[in-house]
């Protein structure tokens, strides 16, 4: 398997660097976010790697409400077909980690075959920005662990609690740049160096273009001052609504938005933000790395497929209508231009090492 060989040697690029790992799961929006214990923390059951599970869906088909109103299915495989499949592949950087580094020898099992690896969790952390099948689907969550804690937007939240399988389903509270709760909030399962939040704009009653916002502290198990961010916004957020991040309590350092190209709109609605909204969301949020995301253009059925418009945009397409449009704003604005931002497409299966 593919992905496996190549987290494989991402896992020694974690251990040499301590900085966190993006995996694209399909080429649309199921992400998993892997995040090295920080220094001075003792990981539990000799776990050396903490696993965010976003958005996941796998394989078959998702349709809204009817599959004659709405139905879609990947064109592109994903990397893996199934939770165990990748179970497997998560407890192979485990083990890559652990067989060189120094741990006491009740905590290292080398011997674990693929099998008893894919039957094991290391998804520690599943979150689920939107109800929509295509966010929440619930053939590939079914397969997780069901004492895998859940933290899910409130409507997404009623929806998985109501199959009953998981023992611990969480609704995703909104941030606040005053007061995000880095130290005091707790969730069973889920480390202090860690917090997820929403970020919600007023205009948007169904909280369609919304973002999950991943805070996390890995180089100290102490200091604010090292807080990052991961901002994932499938459907893109307004941009103007990431500005409260640039004044958040304690400060917070965006590493990575994940947020795609496409333009997409069913009549007069939009759904999909696209390149333009995207460009404008990185430049406020300053952040390291841009990421596209929910761009993969799927086999489609149903009636809304009908009315569906898509306007297909690549980076540099966006940044030349731009100059064409004269955006270019002075030096110094909150737009200031992106020569230092890491801007990446990544593939079903591809993975980037956020430094």
């Amino acid at each position: 398997m593919r992905l496996k060989k190549d987290l494989e040697k991402a896992a020694l690029n974690i251990l040499d660097s301590g900085r966190p790992l993006l995996t694209h799961l399909n080429a649309d929006t199921s992400w998993v976010l892997t995040l090295p214990y920080p220094p001075g923390v003792t990981p539990p059951c000799g776990r050396v790697l903490l696993n965010i599970l976003i958005d996941p869906w796998l394989v078959g088909s998702q349709k809204d409400y009817f599959s004659w109103f709405s139905k879609q299915w990947h064109v592109i495989p994903s990397s893996v077909q199934s939770i165990a499949e990748l179970n497997d592949c998560l407890g192979t950087m485990e083990t890559t980690i652990r067989s060189r580094q120094e741990y006491p020898a009740a905590s290292i099992d080398t011997s674990t075959s693929p099998l008893e690896r894919s039957n094991a969790n290391y998804i520690d952390l599943v979150v689920i920005s939107h109800e929509f099948t295509d966010h929440c689907n619930q053939k590939t969550l079914r397969e997780i662990a069901s004492s895998t804690p859940v933290l899910a937007s409130k409507p997404a939240a009623r929806l998985i609690s109501s199959w009953r399988h998981f023992q611990h389903v969480h609704s995703i509270a909104a941030f606040s740049d005053k007061q995000h709760d880095w130290k005091n909030a707790s969730i069973a399962g889920i480390p202090s160096w860690v917090r997820i939040a929403r970020i919600i704009s007023n205009k948007d009653a169904m909280s369609f273009h919304s973002a999950i916002l991943v805070t996390f502290n890995i180089m100290s198990s102490t200091a604010d001052a090292s807080i990052e961010a991961l901002v994932y916004t499938p459907h893109g957020i307004n941009a103007e609504d990431l500005k409260p991040l640039c004044s958040a309590s304690p400060q917070i350092s965006v590493l990575a938005l994940l947020h795609g190209l496409h333009d997409i709109r069913l009549s007069r609605r939009q759904l999909n933000l696209g390149a333009h909204n995207a460009l404008r969301a990185q430049r406020i949020s300053a952040s390291r790395y841009w990421l596209s995301t929910h761009d993969e253009v799927k086999k489609a059925g149903g009636l809304v497929n009908h009315f569906l418009r898509r306007t297909i945009w690549t980076i540099e397409d966006v940044l030349e209508e731009e100059k064409r449009r004269n955006e270019i704003l002075h030096t110094g604005s909150p737009l200031a231009d992106i020569r230092d931002t890491h801007f990446a497409n990544l593939e079903s299966g591809e993975s980037l090492l956020l430094r």
